[in-house]
């Protein structure tokens, strides 16, 4: 009897320790979830197990409180919020996100998987920001160089967010309860409309590519968008760096090159390297 009293408790344990995210979330599509739940995956395979998940799925208009933290410990959604695109993946200034881009002075959203990295003060306003690093070769490891943060904007609040250059802002409000919760052990995936992402993430997960379902007569993902500094503005190489968020190109970064290069590792840090195809 203790004997199978124990064998349910390390049963439960285990189950417990592979907590993921729910099964259903509110507001999230399956797609995106099979998506979130496969950089879930691939973040441990790249040897980190993060405890708190956020998704922001920028196919969903900026009313939209398209933002969900995920405790992966409990698989409970602790915050669900509005959360900025940058303005170039926004020309018509409609409230979508309809292209993005890894390139900097694009001022364009970057998807796919990124480490939440250190933590930094601003100067301005007082703030708490986060650096982060694109794990994702080719969709957003230029993060570092492109000064791609997690901060807090007064341009965005309860339902409506503005545009950013490239950030994934957030209201005061929610950043305060990001960093109440722990940003430490964190990792954040960005859902959007590129071609090759699902390719890449479940290649990383080591699971079936889930595509989302397209009709016969919606065009093709382009597989490279174009852009130009007449349509978008470029960065100011004269902007306050530490006042603006902005940081300086990170040099302690390892990227996998290998014909198809897929993900990036930080050398020596807490992401140890890896190949993932």
């Amino acid at each position: 009897m203790i004997a199978r009293a124990t064998l349910i408790a390390t049963l439960m344990a285990v189950g417990c320790a592979q907590a993921a995210i729910p099964r259903h979330i509110e507001g999230m599509s399956r797609t995106t979830r099979a998506h979130a739940a496969q950089a879930l995956d691939c973040s441990r395979k790249l040897g980190r197990d993060p405890t708190l998940l956020i998704v922001a799925d920028m196919r969903l208009p900026s009313s939209a409180k398209r933002l969900w933290a995920i405790d992966s410990r409990t698989s409970e959604v602790v915050l669900r919020s509005e959360v900025a695109h940058g303005r170039g993946s926004d020309p018509d200034r409609s409230g979508r996100a309809s292209v993005f881009s890894n390139t900097p002075g694009s001022l364009m959203t970057s998807v796919g998987l990124y480490a939440v990295s250190e933590a930094y003060r601003n100067n301005e306003d007082g703030s708490m920001r986060r650096r982060l690093d694109g794990l994702m070769v080719g969709f957003n490891d230029a993060a570092r160089e492109r000064a791609v943060v997690l901060h807090p904007a007064s341009y965005v609040r309860s339902g409506w967010a503005g545009r950013s250059e490239g950030c994934p802002a957030v209201s005061y409000a929610v950043m305060n309860e990001l960093n109440e919760r722990g940003l430490d052990n964190a990792v954040l995936w960005i859902e959007g409309d590129q071609a090759g992402l699902a390719e890449a993430i479940a290649s990383c997960s080591g699971s079936k590519v889930r595509h989302r379902f397209r009709w016969p007569w919606q065009p093709k993902l382009p597989v490279k968008p174009e852009w130009t500094t007449e349509a978008s503005d470029a960065l100011n190489p004269l902007f306050d760096i530490q006042a603006e968020g902005f940081c300086p190109v990170r040099t302690d970064l390892v990227w996998f090159s290998q014909e198809a290069p897929l993900f990036a590792s930080l050398a020596g840090g807490r992401w140890p390297l890896s190949k993932w195809y």
